[in-house]
């Protein structure tokens, strides 16, 4: 059994996160902030200026648990993965790989509490569970527990449990007691969680799941007057194999935020949306009226949608917590929508298959990865940038409002090269209250004091309002023996 010391909301912060929130304030008080800086409730002064174009500054790769700021945005940056071969600390056995950072940007890597974040490690062992505020190192991966594909429960209920897709089995695991909470058997070997790109709905009740021809949805906590779990749950099969397009390969699946909706994707980023029956959890596909937007003569009334890349699902609390997805903008489809310019990245309504843009195209870079895991921050997406000097959003972070206004929030820049090296994608993602991204990099681009191509580190940026944190002392930096100089 793991050990934890659960913290709230309104605990003080512990000693060892004040000196570094200290540290990570000090350096940012000495520079300079960049034009267009604004404040929300909760955050610190951040550039806001969504027009603003940046060079990406020469910035030395953090040491672990170091705080530095973003030169440009002055957010504090920190490296929470250690060094290649270095042991774990905390008492737990285990040292760390040349791949240490988190599994996507649609997989939340903080617990629903934030006690808790989880990385995967190429070292051993292959999960690391890290403290939520500090990034200690906690503990490792219960050896009874079998990993196939798992996200944090998003209920606050159960902040401890893994929802975990195994083969023909899905199951909730609570990592902490290294016990398994509840199990149900599928109809058939399922394709991982979606695959590898679903999630619950936002309640954690309903999961949708694929063998890549046939989907079907799991209600994996009835309510009366249904009767409770143990009792099993589970929609009828349906066949997504025949889609209408020339390939009806499935690239992901998931149950909508709602769970009022299921979306499939079909490979080449075509997405189709399904409705959800509350009494059967049978799917039947949406039909959206002639004329809807969509790319490529899908056809809306079998439930096509505009295509949109790397997207995530959300619900939009400026528009009646409608669901949407949110996701990058694909070249093959219009530049216009009803007269309006189509920015890289977009929204789409899914009761209707309405299109907003929520950035403007003039001058930006494309839109990579987008994630809406914010749950505790609905409206917003975070999306990372391509690197393409000279346009605006280049290699960013940055959160957009799903209310149309354009508004962003500027958090880092990246620094990392991915040509033909996935796991070098950045695929950023926020914490649950959205004040905090994590990301990838080799941080090989734009370095004065470089990683390694093939070090792979996570990093946070944390943009939290820490004025209330008394300054107490300074964590020096410590010797970083895997930086080598560009």
């Amino acid at each position: 059994m793991n050990s934890i010391t659960r913290t709230t909301a309104c605990s003080p912060l512990g000693g060892r996160l004040a000196r570094l929130v200290a540290a990570a304030a000090g350096l940012a008080a000495a520079t300079p902030l960049a034009a267009g800086a604004g404040t929300l409730p909760g955050f610190m002064n951040m550039v806001t200026d969504s027009a603003a174009i940046f060079t990406v500054p020469l910035t030395a790769r953090p040491a672990y648990l170091v705080p530095v700021a973003d030169p440009t945005f002055r957010v504090p940056v920190t490296r929470i993965a250690g060094n290649v071969g270095a042991a774990l600390g905390g008492g737990v056995s285990g040292s760390w790989g040349s791949d240490a950072r988190h599994h996507y940007s649609k997989d939340q890597p903080w617990n629903s509490d934030g006690t808790l974040l989880v990385l995967q490690n190429s070292g051993s062992p292959s999960q690391v569970y890290l403290d939520g505020e500090t990034y200690a190192v906690k503990f490792g991966k219960c050896s009874g527990y079998s990993v196939g594909d798992d996200r944090w429960h998003p209920s606050k209920a159960h902040p401890d449990e893994r929802i975990n897709v195994n083969g023909s089995e899905l199951m909730w695991y609570d990592v902490v007691r290294c016990v398994k909470t509840r199990s149900w058997t599928l109809p058939f070997a399922v394709d991982y969680f979606g695959p590898s790109e679903g999630n619950p709905s936002n309640d954690g009740r309903y999961a949708a799941l694929t063998d890549g021809t046939r989907m079907f949805v799991v209600d994996m906590d009835p309510q009366p007057p249904l009767a409770p779990y143990p009792a099993q749950r589970i929609g009828p099969a349906v066949s997504i194999a025949s889609c209408g397009l020339a390939d009806c390969s499935v690239d992901w699946v998931s149950v909508s935020a709602s769970g009022t909706y299921v979306v499939v994707s079909y490979n080449g980023d075509h997405p189709r949306v399904y409705d959800v029956d509350p009494g059967t959890l049978a799917l039947t596909p949406q039909v959206y009226a002639a004329g809807t937007a969509e790319c490529s003569s899908h056809d809306p009334a079998s439930g096509f949608i505009f295509d949109l890349g790397h997207a995530d699902l959300a619900v939009n609390p400026f528009d009646s917590n409608e669901d949407v997805l949110v996701g990058q903008k694909r070249s093959w489809c219009p530049s216009t929508v009803k007269g309006v310019a189509m920015g890289s990245v977009i929204m789409v309504r899914l009761r209707d298959g309405a299109v907003t843009t929520l950035t403007n195209p003039t001058n930006e870079a494309a839109a990579h990865h987008i994630s809406t895991r914010n749950l505790d921050r609905p409206g917003w997406a975070y999306v990372g940038y391509h690197d393409e000097p000279g346009k605006k959003y280049s290699d960013e972070i940055l959160a957009v409002k799903l209310d149309g206004s354009k508004s962003v929030q500027r958090f880092a820049h990246k620094h990392s090269a991915y040509s033909g090296c996935y796991r070098c994608e950045s695929h950023s993602v926020p914490s649950r209250d959205g004040r905090r991204v994590l990301w990838a990099s080799n941080w090989t681009e734009d370095c004065l004091v470089c990683g390694a191509s093939t070090d792979i580190k996570a990093f946070v940026a944390d943009a939290r309002d820490t004025t209330a944190i008394p300054v107490s002392d300074v964590i020096a930096p410590a010797p970083d023996s895997n930086l080598r100089p560009r």
